[in-house]
């Protein structure tokens, strides 16, 4: 094997490491291969004594021991073809041992292959297709008949293309393919001829790197916007002196407000670390909830936080739930608070809770502006905002929705979300019939 194919094997290594040794390691010589070579050895010997035989045989003929030679050609010719024969039997049997190891050998590798979450496709010589695990249908998109043509008759991606002519195997390949998939491809090339491609499907750990990547720049923007704003007024309060009684006063009750929101920031910051951080059932702590009186006393906060600028009413059956409750009234206050920032002033927000199908279900219903169908999918991520602006004008902090999120995960719930833009949105919280049951408490 060249440097360059030992040294992409190895890379490729780090893909399927068992896999890429086996490949690219040297054959080691087994008990049934020295058999044979000795029965090769033994037939090449058997071959020369035939040859030997046949001039002695010629020269007894030559000096006119006639007789005596065809009895020594035909009795050493027929023992040297008898024991050839015997050999040749064995040769065979051999051969097809050999061959019969190879077929298995060459089954397990594919049934090991077939099962690896990674897309595995053999090339053979010209880029012919020899064998594709499913998980590399799925990443290239090749169709059952396309096994046995050239590999760029199913893939037309020509990046992909080109770096592959190039053998370039140390780095591997990261491509976007037509369905969406983010995929990195290695190659392992034990030879000019062979290639196997192993693909990973990384679109999953990606996005979760885009989100980290966001929340951070996203909690550095929310903490220094306030930051800034104190910072600012203290500076020119030391510097500046003798300020007015009446803009130091603005100033405090500015600084009093970015405070509060930085404190609110931060505690659900805590809370969403803190759902993240426990198990992701709360069966061993879960409690019997009194629904009815913990949704009269979110309503009367959240008419509180209306300053009566909302009609808010409550429809409630007489059923409770299972779980915890300070989660449950914390994700129903979200809810709640939520309605009431988006909703304009003179809006009606209605919360009801009652049974749905088998279970029971916790919705807000507002006549707020409503969200696109496009938003919908991200609006429990954090700090997703439809409107940064009018979010952020609001005073939410961005982590209500995904607080709601891992609190319903918690509890045995699901959020369902339904909404039009310039009439209204509503958010569900719908528990399984296991977390319900209609007794007086």
């Amino acid at each position: 094997m060249s440097a360059e194919n030992e040294k992409s094997a190895r890379d490729a290594s780090n893909v399927f490491p068992t896999l890429a040794d086996g490949i690219s390691a040297a054959p080691v010589p087994s008990d049934s291969e020295e058999r044979l070579a000795r029965l090769r050895t033994a037939n090449t010997w058997l071959a020369v004594a035939f040859v030997l035989l046949c001039g002695v045989s010629a020269a007894a003929w030559i000096v006119e021991a006639r007789e005596e030679a065809f009895w020594v050609w035909s009795i050493g010719a027929a023992m040297v073809f008898v024991f050839n024969l015997v050999l040749w039997r064995a040769l065979l049997r051999e051969d097809d041992k050999k061959a019969r190891r190879i077929r298995e050998r060459d089954q397990r590798y594919r049934q090991t292959l077939a099962l690896l979450p990674e897309g595995v496709t053999i090339l053979g010589e010209g880029w012919r297709i020899e064998w594709v695990n499913q998980r590399a249908i799925e990443h290239f998109d090749i169709r059952p008949k396309e096994v046995g043509r050239s590999f760029f008759e199913a893939v037309s991606d020509e990046r992909l293309r080109h770096w592959l002519f190039e053998r370039s195997f140390t780095h591997r390949y990261n491509m976007m393919t037509p369905a969406g998939l983010q995929l990195e491809v290695a190659v392992i090339a034990p030879d000019a001829r062979h290639m196997m491609i192993v693909t990973h499907d990384v679109t999953e750990r990606r996005r979760v790197e885009d989100i980290r990547r966001d929340f951070v720049a996203n909690v550095s923007h929310e903490l220094r916007t306030p930051l800034t704003v104190i910072s600012g007024f203290l500076e020119l309060e030391s510097q500046t002196g003798g300020l007015a009684q009446e803009v130091v006063d603005h100033h405090r009750t500015l600084m009093l407000e970015q405070a509060k929101r930085m404190k609110s920031l931060l505690d659900d910051l805590l809370l969403l670390s803190s759902l993240e951080n426990r198990d992701d059932q709360a069966e061993a702590d879960a409690e019997v909830i009194a629904m009815p009186r913990l949704l009269e006393d979110v309503v009367r906060e959240g008419r509180a936080l209306s300053l009566d600028h909302h009609h808010i009413s409550l429809d409630c059956e007489d059923i409770s739930l299972v779980g915890q409750a300070d989660e449950i009234r914390s994700a129903a206050m979200n809810l709640v608070s939520n309605a009431v920032r988006y909703t304009p002033e003179g809006g009606s927000i209605r919360v009801v809770w009652k049974r749905k199908g088998t279970g029971a279900a916790l919705s807000v219903t507002d006549t707020g502006i409503g969200i696109e169908a496009k938003h919908i999918p991200r609006l429990t991520e954090r700090f997703y905002r439809v409107d940064k602006g009018r979010s952020r004008g609001t005073g939410g902090t961005g982590l209500g929705l995904a607080i709601v999120k891992h609190v319903l995960r918690r509890n045995g719930g699901q959020l369902l979300i339904e909404s039009t833009p310039g009439k209204g949105s509503t958010f569900s919280m719908v528990f399984p019939e296991e977390r319900v049951f209609s007794e007086q408490i």
